[in-house]
């Protein structure tokens, strides 16, 4: 997403895996109409995006008066914030989160303020340099580090306008990171707790799958090996009481290419809260279709249009349903004999 830079600052957290913390604060805001800049903040977001280990919710009470809450409710509410101000105070929470935590690291630490298509994000990063090489003005192969946006691994993001509007209880989102991870540091620092929406996120996986094989254009043989495999995997964690990896479901169901299907979760709209429990009841969409009219619905196994027993006619816009049970067509004389007879005897 293209971002309309309207504040952006760097400090630094420098700190050793097991000792406390150092700031090293930026004298001033960054001029925001800088392109390596606002190239940066692009790329922070996209990365962002496109990664589906994020979790989604709101600020907690019970942690926000030591959190980044209050500050960022004071950019909220105020046009005429100091923000090189308040990014110093969320360095200072964050300084307090990451020395209670013995195996985090610091790092440049990015906050920016933007717009993207009438909505306001406040995005807050830790940004930490990797290795690389370069070649100089005499052809020579020399050291050229730089920042490793693609790997970051503490980050959150929120939504300033849905936040002050209150239409959704999933204004903030962050990193999961991996199990064992430290990042749950991170969450603190933002003061948010997740909003647990198992029924919505295992509605919403399943719009996302279907969507992801419409994209591809499976045939319609691999999309609903697609479905049963997916059902299959959250069936499992269902009946086990387990979360659900994102990661794991892409791996296990679209081997051959899963960072496609990663990329189709991150992307989904609703989006999916990594590590939701699915329910059962919202996995039907996997091996049942269901439609309904003013004055008729239809539901049936995914299974009958494989094995032909219903045939859809997208030219005619009909479904002629085969192999009817004895009893179903002896219902069926019997209702609608009955109501000819009725009409013939009207006449």
């Amino acid at each position: 997403m293209t971002q309309n830079l309207i504040h952006a600052v760097i400090h630094k957290l420098e700190k050793e895996s097991s000792g406390p913390s150092r700031i090293v604060e930026a004298a001033a805001c960054l001029d925001v109409s800088e392109e390596p800049l606002q190239a940066l903040v692009n790329q922070v977001h996209d990365v962002y995006s496109g990664r589906e280990s994020k979790s989604y919710g709101k600020f907690d009470p019970n942690l926000t008066p030591v959190s980044a809450e209050p500050h960022l409710r004071g950019l909220r509410d105020n046009e005429a914030a100091n923000f090189l101000e308040i990014s110093k105070q969320l360095m200072l929470v964050l300084k307090d989160k990451s020395d209670g935590e013995n195996f985090s690291t610091g790092g440049h630490v990015l906050i920016a303020e933007s717009t993207s298509s009438s909505v306001r994000w406040v995005v807050v990063v830790i940004l930490n340099n990797k290795a690389g090489t370069t070649i100089n003005e005499r052809l020579q192969v020399v050291r050229a580090p730089h920042l490793d946006v693609d790997g970051i691994r503490f980050a959150g993001r929120v939504n300033m306008t849905s936040w002050r509007e209150g239409n959704t209880e999933r204004y903030i989102s962050f990193l999961k990171g991996k199990k064992n991870d430290v990042s749950q540091y991170f969450q603190r620092f933002l003061g948010c707790s997740t909003v647990q929406k198992d029924l919505d996120d295992t509605r919403n996986l399943v719009k996302a799958v279907k969507t992801f094989a419409s994209a591809k254009n499976l045939n319609e043989t691999e999309r609903e090996n697609l479905l049963k495999e997916v059902y299959r995997f959250a069936d499992e964690r269902a009946t086990a009481k387990e979360p659900l990896s994102l990661a794991e479901l892409a791996n296990r169901v679209w081997s051959a290419e899963p960072e496609a299907l990663k990329d189709a979760f991150a992307m989904a709209d609703p989006p999916i809260s990594d590590g939701f429990m699915p329910k059962k009841r919202g996995l039907d969409g996997l091996t049942r279709f269901s439609a309904k009219a003013a004055k008729w619905k239809l539901e049936f196994e995914r299974d009958a249009v494989q094995d032909h027993t219903i045939y859809f006619d997208p030219d005619n816009q009909t479904i002629t349903i085969r192999n009817l049970p004895a009893e179903v067509v002896e219902n069926f004389r019997a209702e609608f004999s009955a109501h000819a007879q009725e009409d013939d005897s009207a006449d």
